[in-house]
């Protein structure tokens, strides 16, 4: 009888999560109006979509994300020095991939995924505070359908997987209220959830372990012991170990390879990105009513707007906030009863505001500790859940006292709290967050019928190189062309190697910047040398669509491109190019050329040298008393090169200038320009050539730099 009675209820719990994810998925199938979108093809085909996309093909064809031979042509991706993904979602692709393989379809059945399982994570967590059904079940549907999770949608998908957060929540909240002991249940259930926040990006973690500090502090003051700090100390420890280890094959590659500076963060970036309070509080952009849709129309005018939109809170979730922040200006609870709860959720409201804010502790972070982490209008997330929890703590009050009087009036408030939820839904989102299915589609087709095309006329396996070069990751895009557009031929094909995403400051990258800049028939023929079979350019990425450089290569080849649907993609065939190429070449002189045309020696000016400063027809660099010239030899024969240049001091008095290393040289500089010429042997590899000087400082209040000697008008040029 009691096992019958076990068995009941545990049907009875399933029922209510069920009902909620049917629920979640019934509006968000309504919502999206998802009958008419093909789940083949992306709801969202640019910008950082692409990218995702380009994470998930990787991942379900190699098995993992950090390599990929298919792309970065000739020598592969190595995605190890930008290592900003979710291992937890990656893992998840996995097991998506037991049923297909189809990259497109992966991405947009994650993203659909992702809204009931916020539903349940939050749902859950609320029911583990004992919320009832109703209440639990509103806010966590609120939570699901924040303005935050359409804004991010797949371009960044991942955070569109804020399932953690309310479980990150659920440990902040038992640390402050002194619920955890070691060997407990409700330990091990927060080890599991920091080992997992852990392999969740670096955002979600982050704010994760702040608050929890945040909850220790607030447990040891009010219980007047160490235990909750101690206890928040131990999960931030495992949550940062969590993270170390996610990050361990980065970590380890760096430490082989040297930093690369792929991204570049400044302090700054963290006040652009910064959180807003009036973002969260004012009606979502473009709201649904014309009167408010003005109001938001003019803060926007106002101010500067950046992803931070994406934090608005919704009219209910506000009502919240605002609570909680009046639960800080009173002496009592404001929700007796509730055994601190709401006194919790407030002090931790208000802290992670403190750090999201522009101007807060997280600008103090990007400027005493780190920039890494620069968006901190993310902590949204967590702020949108303690507002709608504390909203559902009042409703589960509102319902409770209901209940104890007439089973009608329960009735009629499960009424209300419908027609509430209904009218909060369309609160919280515009038309526009429906995915133009009609226009993806047409313009994905497009490029899919034109790689198709150019698949068929290459070898399988063959090297297509991409124009115009930009650099990857976070290019920012060029021209028309918005960042990781260049993807769209990886995504397309089958068997075909690409050359864009090699990535920034490697040597494979800098040979692709140095290649894509030579003139049209010297680039035609590095690229033949190179092995790349075609030439793929996107006419968005210049700003005369192209033409001038279509033109150029029509003539050296002799041939006219081969153009997509939609006119925005061209793809010039070098096969009949190579053949008549290779007519003029013996087999040793063919061999030497592949080693060396497409492979060119690249110049790091280090030490003391200062960046490159130019002027019409000229152009300098500084140096301090001593710098170096690193030529990085990537073939792996020796080459031949002429070096000019000049050099000069600040001053008319003679000074010496010792050139060492590769080449053995001593002359004398002043205020005159000093030309010089010399033609070396670089061998394969790094080769290193040491400037030294004896001249004085030159007298530049105003330049915070050390100058002593500049190189005037240098110049490399490759004579074998």
């Amino acid at each position: 009888m009691k096992n019958r009675l076990l068995d009941n209820e545990q049907i009875r719990r399933a029922s209510l999560y069920i009902t909620a994810a049917a629920l979640c998925v019934l509006i968000l199938c309504v919502f999206f109006k998802i009958w008419r979108a093909d789940l083949r093809v992306p709801f969202f085909y640019s910008g950082d979509s692409l990218f995702y996309s380009m994470f998930i093909r990787t991942t379900l064809d190699q098995g993992w994300y950090w390599q990929n031979p298919a792309i970065g042509a000739p020598g592969g991706m190595q995605l190890y020095d930008f290592p900003g993904i979710d291992n937890s979602v990656a893992v998840v692709l996995l097991l998506f991939s037991v049923f297909t393989h189809n990259a497109m379809l992966v991405l947009n059945l994650f993203y659909l995924l992702t809204f009931p399982l916020v539903t349940l994570a939050s749902f859950h967590v609320l029911r583990q505070f004992n919320l009832s059904f109703v209440p639990a079940l509103f806010c966590s549907l609120l939570y699901t359908f924040l303005p935050y999770h359409f804004m991010r949608n797949e371009t960044h998908f991942l955070l569109s997987a804020y399932y953690v957060v309310p479980l990150a929540v659920l440990v902040v909240l038992w640390v402050s209220a002194q619920e955890l002991f070691l060997r407990s249940r409700k330990f091990v259930i927060a080890v599991v959830i920091c080992v997992l926040l852990g392999a969740s990006g670096i955002y979600y973690p982050f704010f994760f372990c702040f608050l929890l500090l945040i909850a220790g502090a607030i447990g040891a003051l009010k219980f007047q012991r160490l235990r909750p700090l101690g206890m928040a100390l131990i999960f931030v420890g495992l949550t940062c170990t969590s993270i170390v280890l996610n990050l361990s094959p980065s970590i380890i590659y760096k430490y082989r390879h040297g930093e690369a500076g792929v991204v570049k963060r400044s302090a700054g970036e963290a006040e652009r990105y910064g959180l807003r309070i009036s973002q969260m509080v004012l009606p979502v952009t473009s709201h649904r009513l014309d009167s408010l849709g003005k109001i938001k129309g003019f803060h926007n005018a106002s101010t500067l707007v950046t992803e931070n939109d994406t934090a608005s809170l919704g009219f209910v979730a506000t009502i919240g906030f605002l609570a909680l922040l009046a639960q800080l200006l009173s002496r009592k609870e404001l929700l007796p009863g509730s055994n601190g709860l709401f006194h919790d959720l407030s002090v931790l409201n208000i802290f992670a505001t403190l750090l999201g804010i522009i101007g807060g502790f997280g600008f103090l972070f990007a400027v005493l500790v780190s920039t890494g982490i620069r968006s901190f209008n993310r902590i949204s997330t967590y702020i949108a859940f303690f507002s709608l929890m504390a909203v559902g703590m009042g409703l589960q009050r509102i319902d409770a006292s209901i209940y104890r009087r007439t089973t009608k009036g329960r009735s009629i408030f499960h009424v209300v709290m419908a027609v509430v939820l209904v009218a909060a839904f369309l609160d919280q989102t515009i038309p526009g967050y429906v995915p133009d299915y009609t226009g993806t589609k047409a313009e994905f087709s497009s490029d899919a019928e034109f790689v198709n095309r150019l698949e068929s006329s290459v070898p399988a396996r063959a090297m297509i190189f991409q124009l115009p070069y930009v650099p990857f990751p976070e290019d920012g895009g060029l021209q028309k062309m918005r960042d990781y557009d260049l993807f769209r031929g990886y995504l397309h094909s089958k068997n075909l190697r690409w050359s864009y995403g090699t990535i920034r400051n490697r040597e494979a990258d800098r040979a692709q910047q140095m290649v894509a800049t030579l003139p049209a028939e010297q680039l035609v023929q590095a690229l033949v040398f190179g092995g790349f079979s075609g030439i793929y350019l996107d006419r968005y990425g210049y700003e005369d669509g192209g033409a001038a450089k279509e033109a150029e290569l029509s003539n050296v080849l002799q041939t006219k491109p081969l153009v997509s649907a939609n006119g925005r993609l061209i793809f010039f065939n070098l096969t009949d190019y190579t053949t008549k190429l290779r007519e003029k070449y013996s087999e040793s002189e063919w061999k030497a050329q592949q080693d060396t045309r497409f492979y060119p020696v690249l110049l790091d000016w280090t030490g003391g040298f200062s960046d490159l400063e130019t002027s019409p027809g000229k152009s300098w660099r500084w140096c301090s008393n001593e710098g170096e010239l690193h030529l990085k030899n990537t073939s792996a024969r020796a080459r031949v090169i002429s070096l000019e240049m000049a050099f000069a001091t600040g001053y008319r008095e003679p000074a010496d200038l010792v050139i060492s290393g590769l080449i053995s040289e001593q002359l004398k500089v002043s205020w005159d320009l000093t030309s010089y010429s010399k033609t070396i042997t670089v061998p394969p590899g790094e080769s290193v050539i040491t400037f030294r000087s004896n001249a004085k400082q030159i007298d530049a209040p105003e330049d915070p730099r050390f100058l002593v000697f500049r190189i005037e008008n240098f110049k490399m040029t490759e004579l074998q």
